[in-house]
């Protein structure tokens, strides 16, 4: 099993709120101007983590002196759980959002494979062995949120971008590996988000349907782990 990285989640949170408190004086000051108070919004979010085809590709033995040994990792979807922090004025153009998301049940499907020789006049045939390993992505963004002038129903739709840290977190396999596969190593990338998004109100709640790619470079490889969430905000200021 994969600790929660619960010192990692409090600085991610942590930060998202500092930010938040930065960014409080320049809207504060857009208030003013317009008489219309900053608003600071708690977002709690769930959602599935729909990973890229292939996490990474390995290897062990290219050269044409001996067997074409290989091994390849796919993350499989996985239920994520978060919060973010949101700050803006309300009818503004742009909104900061910070949140922290993490996955949790996720795993990883290691195959190592080998190309192995038949008869003389056989052709040679692919061998592989699976390995299950747990797997944890966790992720830390900054976003700017900015709502678009279409409206439906008093659902407001809008476009979002920004910075994104992510950390893969890997346990070890549920089974002896007993063939030499490569296994993942743990780590953190950062990169960029990019996704739209809707938000409706409910019952005195703002209810927040998104969807959102996160790109980042990992084991030499760009990967794009999409991530479809709902959050249920309400204002705290």
């Amino acid at each position: 099993m994969i600790r929660t990285p619960v010192k990692s989640a409090a600085v991610l949170v942590g930060m998202a709120i500092l930010c938040a408190s930065a960014w409080t004086p320049l809207f504060a000051q857009e208030s003013a101007t317009a008489r219309v108070p900053l608003a600071v919004r708690i977002i709690p979010r769930a959602g599935v983590l729909s990973p890229d085809a292939y996490l990474y590709e390995q290897y062990a033995n290219f050269s044409g002196d001996g067997p074409v040994e290989w091994t390849d990792g796919t993350l499989g979807r996985a239920l994520v759980l978060g919060v973010g922090v949101e700050v803006g004025r309300p009818g503004g153009a742009v909104l900061l959002r910070g949140e922290f998301l993490r996955s949790f049940g996720g795993w990883l499907s290691v195959a190592r494979s080998i190309v192995v020789a038949r008869q003389i006049f056989d052709p040679p045939y692919v061998e592989t062995t699976w390995l299950d390993v747990p797997a944890a992505v966790t992720m830390g963004s900054l976003h700017l949120i900015i709502p678009t002038r279409l409206t439906f129903r008093r659902a407001q739709p809008y476009v979002l971008a920004g910075v994104a840290g992510k950390r893969y977190g890997f346990g070890d396999p549920t089974t002896a590996n007993e063939v030499g596969a490569i296994l993942p190593s743990s780590g953190v990338t950062w990169g960029g988000d990019v996704g739209a998004g809707l938000t409706v109100p409910v019952l005195g709640f703002t209810l927040d349907v998104q969807g959102r790619d996160a790109i980042s470079r990992y084991w030499g490889k760009t990967e794009h782990d999409i991530v479809f969430s709902t959050g249920l905000m309400w204002r705290i200021r």
